[in-house]
């Protein structure tokens, strides 16, 4: 399975930017303060039901979600987003400042074969932004689609000195979904994982886990350590 990969599906840059522009939103500084340095933000297109945090991509006990007013009042988005045939969970609009810095982690739960795909679509970028996965440096586009396995260490610094601002979409996966990988070339017809994570990883990830300290991320953190036992 690759763990990066620039999809073929492209949407139109000045439609995105334009729909961005007119929601004038209330940004949301993102909870996962130990993650990140300067100001990382967003807006809730699609969150989970029931949840103190807006932003809150969810967990594997949440399987429910709802989009936002943001999301019911934006035509080009909602286009978008149905473009993938897969029940969506997070829906964001992820902002990162200049001089702003997301550490290096792991995000627990976003690869194929744990059943949900992260895809980022960039709508304002520059070309100083620098986004790390396994140390390999992405250069997006906007208007582009990008898969990428955030179960794996990655990181995004913007040294430049505008706005990086994505839409970024959680997705079950499904037959939809496993056709369109195979297509793109991210996995081998009937590939499977006999492991999803080595030891090591799933050690990593409870540290993780850990030290990110609210309710969610510790009791993720029990739950790998009572499976590991």
């Amino acid at each position: 399975m690759k763990n990066i990969c620039k999809l073929s599906l492209t949407f139109n840059a000045s439609k995105l930017l334009k729909e961005f522009q007119e929601l004038l939103p209330s940004w949301e500084m993102h909870f996962n303060t130990q993650y990140y340095s300067g100001n990382w933000s967003g807006i809730p297109l699609r969150a989970p039901v029931a949840t103190n945090h807006a932003l809150s991509a969810g967990d594997g006990n949440i399987t429910e979600f709802e989009d936002t007013d943001y999301l019911k009042n934006s035509e080009y988005f909602n286009q978008v987003i149905q473009t993938f045939k897969s029940s969506k969970q997070s829906v964001r609009l992820l902002r990162l400042t200049p001089g702003s810095e997301i550490k290096e982690h792991r995000d627990f739960g976003l690869g194929f074969f744990d059943g949900a795909v992260r895809l980022h679509i960039p709508i304002l970028t520059n070309s100083k932004v620098d986004f790390f996965v396994e140390k390999k440096n992405i250069s997006m586009a906007t208007g582009e689609c990008w898969f990428a396995n955030f179960n794996v260490p990655h990181s995004v610094a913007n040294r430049g000195e505008t706005d990086r601002v994505h839409l970024v979409i959680d997705l079950q996966v499904n037959d939809w979904v496993q056709n369109l990988f195979v297509k793109e070339g991210i996995i081998k017809p009937g590939e499977k994982e006999s492991q999803k994570h080595t030891m090591e990883e799933q050690l990593q990830i409870i540290a993780s886990l850990k030290e990110m300290g609210n309710e969610t991320a510790l009791k993720l953190a029990r739950e790998m350590e009572q499976k590991m036992k």
